[in-house]
């Protein structure tokens, strides 16, 4: 029996013991925040830091489920016991321009960029990158995520008010990018190298925060499912990998793919995999860090995944619908906060569109589900 530590204690880390479970495995948590909501296993709630020692005398091997932590301390914990993805992976996911060089390095497009440190140098980057023509979106460096920490400027003029709201700390402007779609795409690599992709997700966000991924997708060309896994294998190699990765995209009219970026960890858009897919994320990641054989990844139902934000809606309702699954995450009604989510499923696409359409109904404040390949 194999016991694996898991660095934070959400819901990402609680669906990742449940997948885990079945294979005999046994989780410890460690909270660095005082707010746990992960409620399986055993956790060790130190905001303070004093229980690390405690921690790592319980477990075999260490995994986290968010890449918000200091990488020292996890350089720390690699020093001590064996943890998956590694140190470096955590650094580069943190770091928008490590990201974007290592993209680069990889020869994986991304939207033209700037790195900068003030509010003349946002003025100046923005110009450059046509803006007042078109937008451009300005991003902290490091943190930031679900819409926070970004802004989209449309004219010079605004430089100095989103220094003001999201800068004092190095920015980068991106250009903007005409897209058709985002998608996302999941891959996995085991300890001894063996890789294996999940199919691309298509994923509508709303003030940047994820609320539908649908997967297998109809209308994707199998050329782009193969770029997409050309580009996401290159950074499991060269980070040699141990994991779930996953990788965000623009797909352009013409097929091409840019990257937007990548999180070192099991992902929001791939939670569909949960029930409609022959392996989900979380059982493939605790396989890859556990050196078992990893499990397929084909999808066996066409799935939409729907994030509950800020109210559950009626959960007895919602129960009484065919093909829901409901995964709740044991959190309190909260504005913008990720309550859980619904995994539907369904034999054909005329079905799981109209359904979606249905539940989306009965959610509070739930926005108009919308995918390129609806006729």
């Amino acid at each position: 029996m194999q016991r694996t530590g898991i660095l934070g204690a959400g819901q990402l880390g609680q669906m990742l013991a449940l997948a885990g479970y079945p294979l005999g495995q046994r989780f410890v948590f460690l909270d660095t925040s005082g707010h746990p909501s992960a409620d399986i296993g055993k956790t060790f709630v130190d905001p303070e830091g004093v229980e690390l020692k405690r921690f790592v005398d319980e477990v075999d091997q260490v995994t986290f489920e968010f890449e918000h932590l200091p990488v020292a301390l996890v350089r720390r914990l690699e020093s001590l016991k064996p943890v998956y993805p590694s140190s470096r992976a955590l650094e580069v996911c943190q770091n928008r321009g490590l990201e974007k060089s290592l993209f680069s390095q990889l020869n994986i497009p991304t939207p033209d960029y700037h790195l900068v440190e003030s509010a003349d140098a946002l003025a100046k980057a923005a110009q450059d990158l046509g803006c007042g023509v078109q937008p451009v979106v300005v991003k902290t460096v490091t943190e930031g995520y679900d819409g926070k920490g970004q802004a989209v400027m449309r004219s010079v003029d605004e430089a100095l008010d989103v220094w003001g709201r999201i800068g004092g700390r190095p920015l980068i402007v991106e250009a903007f990018v005409d897209f058709v779609r985002e998608v996302s795409i999941i891959a996995v690599r085991g300890r001894h190298g063996e890789t294996v992709f999940y199919p691309m997700a298509e994923n509508q966000h709303v003030d940047g925060i994820l609320r539908y991924s649908v997967a297998p997708l109809p209308n994707l060309e199998p050329s782009t499912q193969q770029q997409a896994e050309t580009y996401i294998k290159a950074l499991l190699e060269e980070l040699n990998y141990v994991g779930v990765l996953t990788l965000e995209l623009f797909q352009q009219a013409d097929g091409r793919l840019l990257a937007n970026e990548m999180a070192p960890r099991v992902h929001n858009s791939g939670h569909w995999t949960q029930n409609g897919a022959v392996t989900s994320q979380f059982e493939n990641h605790i396989r890859a860090i556990s050196g078992l054989p990893l499990g397929q990844t084909r999808a066996h139902s066409k799935t939409c995944m729907i994030n509950l934000i800020g109210r559950t809606g009626d959960v007895q309702q919602l129960l009484q619908e065919p093909d829901l699954h409901l995964h709740l995450y044991g959190k309190e009604d909260r504005p913008g906060r990720k309550l859980g989510h619904i995994n539907l499923i369904a034999e054909d696409w005329k079905t799981l569109l109209r359904r979606v359409e249905q539940i989306s109904q009965l959610l509070p404040d739930a926005p108009t589900p919308q995918f390129t390949f609806e006729s």
